[in-house]
C-alpha cells in the first residue's frame, strides 16, 4: 500500500534526511528530518516534520527554534513551493515541533493550527504564576523541569518568537479537508494531536516512538495551569498523566482496526542507527502500555523497603549516565508519573513530607488494563 524512498540521504540518525511515502490513495507524504541538536544518552535524534500534499498541502510540525527556514530550504528542493503551504499543524507545543514557526510564518503566507489548549498555554498569566520568576514565561512553562536560569538562558527568546505567532484552533473535523482525520491524544502533553491520512497513514506526534517511550507529563499540572484552561477541562486525568497516556494509546488502537498495514510516521527515530523504523502500531502499542506497567512494577519494588523521596527512587531505578545535568530532574518526573497513577489505584500515598509511601499492593496493574 505504501512505499518510503530516500530523496536525500542523512546520517546514521536520519539528520537532514528527505523521504516520500506515497499513499494508494495517491497522496504523498514527505519527510523532513531536521536537527534536534541533543548530543547524550537520551538523545530523540532529529525531529521529522512531514508535508501532507493535498489540494492545500500543509506541514506536521516546524522544528526546533532556528530550523524553520532550513526546513522550507528542504520543502523547495522536492519542488513543492513553500508559498502553497496553506498550514502549519503542531502535533504539540515543544519547542523541537514549534520552535520553527516563527520563521515559516515569516516566509510564507501559512496559518497555524493547534489543539485549542496550545493557545491557552502560551501565553503568560502573571497572575496566577506560581511564583514570580515563573511569571515571565508562558503557562507551558509551569511545569518545566529546568531551573529558572536554564530557561532565562535558553528559552526566552523562542518564546518572545512564539508568542508572535497568531494561532487558530484546530478543529477536530474538516479543518485539512477529506481524508484526514484529527485525534487529541493527551498525555505526553496536553495539546498533543495525532493526524490518520486516508486511513493509510498515521502521524502521532511523540506519543509514538520506536525504540523509546515519550515523557508523560504529570496530572498535578492541571492545578498548576487550571486557570489558563477553557473550563469544559475539569478533570486533570482529561489532558495530563500518564493515565491520559495510556487511554491515548488505546484510542489510537482502535484505530488501527484489523489492518496491519498502516504506515506509522514518528515525530522521532524514524530511521536510527541505519535503519527505518516499521512499525505494527498495534504492537509497538503494547510494548508501550507493557513498558509502563513494568516500570510501575520496578517503582514498586523500590518502594518496599520503605518510603523513599522521587529523586530517590530515580537513583535506585536508573542508569548513571541518564542522570546526568537535566536527566535527573527529567527522571525524577518520570517517578512522579507513575507514583500519580499508582497512587490513583491505592497501591501508595504521598503523606505530605516530601517522601512516596508503599501499600504493598499492585492494583495499578488492573487500572492500566482498564484504561480506555
Amino acid at each position: 500500500m505504501h512505499r518510503i524512498e530516500v530523496i536525500q540521504a542523512g546520517d546514521s540518525s536520519g539528520n537532514n534526511m528527505i523521504i516520500r511515502a506515497r499513499l494508494s490513495s495517491g497522496r504523498a507524504v514527505f519527510g523532513f528530518a531536521t536537527d534536534n541538536f541533543f548530543d547524550d544518552d537520551w538523545t530523540l535524534g532529529p525531529t521529522w516534520n512531514y508535508l501532507v500534499t493535498a489540494k492545500n498541502p500543509f506541514l506536521f510540525d516546524a522544528g526546533r527554534r532556528g530550523k524553520g527556514l532550513p526546513l522550507l530550504e528542504m520543502i523547495e528542493s522536492v519542488g513543492v513551493s513553500s508559498r502553497d503551504i496553506d498550514a502549519i499543524v503542531l502535533s504539540h507545543g515543544h519547542e523541537d515541533h514549534d520552535g520553527g514557526i516563527f520563521e515559516i510564518t515569516g516566509a510564507t503566507n501559512a496559518r497555524v493550527l493547534a489543539h485549542e489548549t496550545y493557545g491557552c498555554l502560551v501565553g503568560p498569566l502573571p497572575e496566577a504564576a506560581p511564583s514570580s520568576e515563573k511569571a515571565l514565561f508562558p503557562v507551558s512553562c509551569w511545569s518545566c523541569p529546568m531551573s529558572a536560569s536554564f530557561a532565562r538562558r535558553n528559552c526566552l527568546e523562542y518564546h518572545k518568537e512564539r508568542s508572535k505567532a497568531k494561532i487558530s484552533d484546530l478543529t477536530m473535523n474538516g479543518e485539512l479537508g477529506a481524508g484526514v482525520e484529527v485525534i487529541h491524544i493527551p498525555g505526553h502533553s496536553p495539546d498533543a494531536v495525532a493526524l490518520l491520512i486516508d486511513g493509510e497513514a498515521l502521524l502521532p506526534g511523540d506519543t509514538i516512538l520506536p525504540d523509546i517511550s515519550p515523557h508523560p507529563s504529570q496530572e498535578r499540572f492541571f492545578g498548576l495551569m487550571r486557570a489558563a484552561l477553557p473550563g469544559k477541562w475539569q478533570e486533570a486525568q482529561q489532558l495530563f498523566g500518564l493515565r491520559a497516556y495510556i487511554r491515548s494509546l488505546r484510542r489510537l488502537e482502535e484505530l488501527a482496526g484489523a489492518s496491519r498495514d498502516l504506515l506509522v510516521l514518528p515525530a522521532h527515530r524514524l530511521y536510527h542507527r541505519d535503519r527505518f523504523a516499521v512499525l505494527d502500531l498495534r504492537e509497538r502499542i503494547g510494548e508501550l502500555v507493557g513498558h509502563h506497567a513494568e516500570r510501575c512494577c520496578d517503582f514498586a519494588r523500590i518502594l518496599k523497603s520503605g518510603s523513599k523521596t522521587l529523586e530517590e527512587v530515580a537513583a535506585a531505578h536508573f542508569r548513571p549516565e541518564l542522570l546526568k545535568g537535566p536527566g535527573f530532574s527529567l527522571a525524577a518526573d518520570e517517578v512522579a508519573s507513575h507514583c500519580e497513577l499508582m497512587a490513583a489505584s491505592g497501591d501508595v500515598v504521598f503523606p505530605g513530607d516530601g517522601k512516596i509511601l508503599s501499600n504493598g499492593t499492585q492494583n495499578f496493574l488492573s487500572l492500566i488494563g482498564e484504561l480506555r
